[in-house]
């Protein structure tokens, strides 16, 4: 059963909650970029590249999806006899390029959070293969979702049963794609610390790597539950967390990389191999680190080089 609260009065709020975020998005969009490029003037420094691209990205259609909802919102009070009707069309080509850049810009997060997974896990194919699957099959059903948003009746609300199965199904699985990736790469982390741990100076460890991989995943998968749980409520108020979570996306992931930047927390670890006597230093973080990332491993002085096998990026970014 639809909610009692009138579509008008939601769209209202949804836009207002929306364009709080998209500020704060926009806030630490230009900051993060700055920050990106900075490090990215350096030869050593390219794989700051997917974070460009993935920032980018998503602040283009972040910008998109706030511009049709401002359209939408436009249109029905001042071009419709009927706000509410209006408002309540789904079929429409706003309503379809509104919902398109909503499946865009998770399917991005998504993306992105799997990448990370792969380089934490050194491309472990029984850990990275049914994640990529569970994305792919995400990508499906987001696909043939758009279909049914597009042939469905023109006074069709967006709970009836041909809707309801594509729209549950695709936030179970991008819901199932970001738990299990920042489980999976908060246990990766914790691992790599007990392996090096009898090597590390005391008082040194990857706790505030963990609380940041888990907080970044606990805020977007929050909204995606209290979202789901809105939306099989059958409640109009579904649509402030639809919104907003377009927006929640950005903000995560470039509130990651200014948190990093600032010294909150450490960004990636190396995995040293264990035959080598060496110890680990954290940087003071800030830009005073001579590495790819604010967090570091180095040997001793007078130490035999250290052995690297490879870095990984152990940050939850979405």
């Amino acid at each position: 059963m639809p909610s009692s609260i009138g579509l008008d009065s939601v769209t209202l709020v949804s836009i207002f909650v929306e364009a709080i975020l998209y500020g704060l998005f926009t806030a630490l969009f230009v900051a993060s970029t700055f920050i990106l490029l900075r490090k990215f003037r350096r030869p050593k420094h390219i794989s700051n590249k997917p974070l460009l691209i993935a920032s980018f990205t998503m602040f283009i259609l972040a910008t998109v999806h706030i511009g049709t909802d401002l359209r939408r919102l436009m249109d029905a009070f001042l071009r419709s006899p009927d706000p509410v009707a209006a408002l309540g069309q789904v079929n429409t080509p706003i309503s379809l390029l509104k919902n398109t850049t909503y499946a865009l810009q998770t399917l991005v997060g998504d993306a992105f959070i799997l990448y990370r997974l792969y380089l934490v896990w050194n491309g472990d194919k029984r850990v990275v293969v049914p994640i990529l699957i569970c994305f792919v099959a995400s990508i499906g059903v987001g696909i043939g979702a758009l279909q049914a948003f597009a042939k469905a009746a023109p006074d069709a609300l967006v709970f009836i049963v041909s809707l309801e199965h594509w729209i549950v199904s695709f936030f179970a699985l991008t819901l199932f794609t970001n738990l299990c990736s920042t489980f999976l790469i908060a246990c990766r982390t914790w691992w790599v610390h007990r392996r090096t741990r009898g090597i590390m100076k005391s008082g040194e460890n990857v706790l505030p790597a963990m609380v940041l991989i888990i907080e970044s995943g606990s805020i977007y998968s929050a909204c995606l539950i209290i979202l789901l749980v809105l939306y099989l409520s059958g409640s109009f108020a579904q649509y402030i967390l639809l919104d907003a979570v377009t927006q929640v996306i950005g903000v995560v992931f470039t509130l990651v990389i200014v948190r990093v930047a600032l010294g909150i927390s450490t960004e990636t670890v190396k995995t040293p191999s264990m035959n080598k006597s060496t110890t680990f230093r954290v940087s003071d973080m800030g830009g005073r680190s001579t590495d790819n990332s604010d967090a570091y491993l180095e040997s001793n002085i007078n130490m035999k080089p250290l052995n690297v096998k490879k870095t990984v990026e152990i940050v939850e970014y979405v």
